[in-house]
């Protein structure tokens, strides 16, 4: 994730930005967890969900939907209940889910990423539905670190968290709005 992590800073420095909140969920999260590799001086505060720093077996819902293609992924994202909005169902139906998965296979970073995280000294809100198949590696971070704090989705998993906007969106804002330099 410090190869992604590195593009977010290139994008920053190109937009002329030498400090910022950041927020990201699931690989975006992953990609967070990467910043405080090396840019922990441009970062005010994070906002990181769905995601945890550890290098685990690649598996979970999500994986064995893509794997099994298109079709079973959109199962998945309606298996909360909520119908997907015809224009994102068309997206998911259409998508190379082989691409999708090839890009979430990163090599292992915990054994620096993990570190960084303990000593991270900025404010970091970590968001996960209760139901996520990660829950309790990503539930463990704010007992590692001070500064964070961690925000339980009850009921929620990992793709219904994204359907969740307005709830998840409150509940950044606020975090951002409180730790704001």
């Amino acid at each position: 994730m410090s190869t992604r992590a590195l593009d977010v800073i290139a994008v920053a420095d190109h937009m002329n930005i030498t400090d910022f909140h950041y927020w990201g969920y699931s690989m975006g999260a992953s990609i967070g967890f990467g910043l405080m590799l090396n840019s922990t001086h441009r970062i005010r505060s994070l906002v990181l969900g769905g995601a945890q720093p550890y290098q685990i077996p690649a598996g979970g819902p999500i994986l064995k939907a893509l794997e099994q293609g298109p079709k079973a992924f959109l199962k998945m994202s309606e298996s909360s209940g909520k119908t997907v909005p015809d224009d994102r169902r068309s997206e998911i139906l259409s998508m190379d889910t082989n691409a999708i998965i090839a890009a979430t296979q990163y090599p292992d970073e915990s054994y620096v990423i993990v570190p960084a995280v303990r000593n991270f000294e900025r404010p970091t809100l970590i968001y996960s539905g209760a139901e996520e198949h990660n829950y309790d590696l990503i539930s463990q971070k704010p007992k590692d670190n001070s500064n964070f704090e961690m925000v339980s989705l009850e009921g929620l998993n990992h793709m219904s968290c994204w359907s969740a906007v307005k709830k998840v969106t409150d509940i950044s804002i606020e975090f951002i709005k409180r730790n704001m330099e």
